[in-house]
């Protein structure tokens, strides 16, 4: 849906940065898009840039999340057991499906929910380094 030079302008301006921020820049200047329109949109980026490898995702239940309650985990994003290894359409199937389909708004608090609930993005930087907020 977007061309090369929008994404990578996208990238420049959320690299490293979460998911939410990532949906956010979808259209910030551009045409209003509608709710599933975005939707359509964000999930499309996400699908250009794991085929291009320019991000990766945290394996679901991987362990390597810092939190009080895990302040030591077993894992990084620099190891290879932390990645998610599907292809760029099953990971795209399985964050679509947990979409929230009754959320109507962007402001609505169950798609702040989602955004926290799926895995985190890893970035490849051109040099190859990995990064993840």
């Amino acid at each position: 849906m977007r061309n090369a030079d929008q994404i990578a302008e996208i990238v420049r301006n959320v690299f490293g940065l979460s998911a939410y921020t990532l949906f956010s820049a979808i259209s910030p200047h551009g045409p209003s898009l509608s709710l599933q329109e975005k939707q359509r949109a964000f999930f499309d980026v996400i699908r250009q840039l794991l085929s291009t490898g320019e991000i990766k995702f945290i394996a679901p239940e991987a362990d390597c999340y810092v939190s009080p309650a895990n302040p030591h985990p077993k894992l990084t994003i620099q190891d290879n057991e932390a990645h998610w290894h599907a292809s760029p359409e099953e990971i795209v199937a399985s964050l679509s499906a947990q979409w929230p389909v009754h959320v109507h708004d962007e402001n609505d608090p169950d798609l702040t929910v989602y955004f926290y609930s799926i895995p985190a993005i890893i970035w490849v930087g051109d040099d190859g380094s990995l990064v993840s907020s």
